[in-house]
């Protein structure tokens, strides 16, 4: 009975942010033509009801502690979800395999510019690629002509930050192969967000190329959640959990310590890196350390774009449909397309 009522409660989750996403209009003309480097950007609209009701909808239904308790009983699904029908219709989709990992390349079939993003999905390392991050990245390509190169990294606890780094390098190898650097963007989402910070830094630790620019959307910058800022966070945040975050984050750094920059960026040097921008919502237990990070980096004297946007849930930016969303993604687009 206990398994059967978790079902409804899930399914009832999804149908709740499936409806609020498919109210909404296009709102992103309000965003802005051009981002300026070191820009600092508050969202000062008024919440929508949408984000209201999804806030909501997840509060009730307990989402909080979902992942503290899929890691508990070792019941993670990580297998990625399917390509849309939309993507398989509209974009050239091309899928390669590596150590047994997939890698999804969409390309458009008119007009392709010469961007690449390599796009790091969330997931705490340990849930795998989202209908979520399709839609995204489907979008993305639709304003920008961009390809976008979304890689199946290994997840924890069966892999850890060495063998996620070891794996991404080797895509990022094979795009910068083919690719100039000045057309490639590193962008990650939540744990991506992280993954892509420390991929970066650890390219310059290696001498390597970087891309052009790093795009996080709310991202991990701290597994071992630390922050006592977060505390403040916390009661406002209906989806993350703290206990969760840290159970995912020692299963993702293994050996590694948990301050080290490939698992916790934040506590890396910002000297030498892209362009960076960064998204994050105030309802997020994230923010602390995404202030923290910008923080960082006006005081080592870093070029950094930061979008606040008040009251957002954690990747709010992936429910395309959503007001604020929109907002946010006409600016990673502008980013994009500069």
């Amino acid at each position: 009975m206990k398994k059967v009522i978790q079902k409804i409660i899930r399914f009832f989750i999804l149908l709740l942010i499936t409806l609020s996403m498919s109210l909404g209009s296009s709102n992103q003309a309000r965003a802005q033509q051009m981002i300026d480097s070191s820009q600092i950007y508050i969202h000062a609209e008024k919440e929508s009801f949408k984000s209201q009701f999804i806030q909501k909808a997840a509060a009730i239904f307990g989402a909080k502690n979902i992942l503290e308790k899929k890691i508990s009983k070792n019941k993670v699904d990580q297998k990625p979800a399917k390509l849309s029908k939309s993507i398989k219709k509209n974009l050239d989709v091309t899928e390669t395999t590596k150590k047994g990992r997939q890698t999804w390349t969409l390309k458009p079939r008119n007009k392709a510019s010469e961007k690449v993003i390599l796009y790091l999905h969330g997931g705490a390392y340990y849930w795998n690629i989202s209908k979520y991050n399709w839609s995204f990245a489907e979008r993305l390509m639709q304003e920008t002509n961009a390809t976008v190169v979304i890689p199946d990294y290994p997840l924890a606890p069966d892999a850890t930050c060495d063998q996620v780094y070891e794996f991404v390098y080797e895509i990022y190898e094979e795009l910068i192969a083919r690719h100039s650097t000045e057309n490639i963007i590193l962008m990650g989402e939540s744990a991506g967000g992280g993954l892509a910070l420390g991929f970066s830094m650890f390219l310059r630790e290696e001498k390597k190329h970087q891309p052009s620019q790093l795009i996080l959307l709310a991202p991990w910058l701290d597994v071992s959640m630390s922050n006592q800022d977060i505390l403040a966070v916390d009661e406002k945040d209906k989806i993350l959990g703290i206990k969760g975050l840290q159970m995912a984050g020692i299963g993702y750094a293994g050996q590694t310590k948990l301050d080290n920059y490939k698992v916790s960026p934040i506590y890396g040097d910002l000297a030498d890196l892209p362009q960076l921008s960064i998204f994050v919502g105030t309802h997020d237990l994230l923010l602390a350390d995404a202030r923290k990070l910008k923080e960082n980096a006006k005081t080592s004297g870093v070029s950094i774009n930061y979008f606040e946007y008040p009251k957002m849930f954690h990747v709010w930016i992936l429910l395309n449909k959503l007001k604020e969303a929109q907002v946010a993604t006409a600016q990673i687009i502008s980013l994009i397309n500069d």
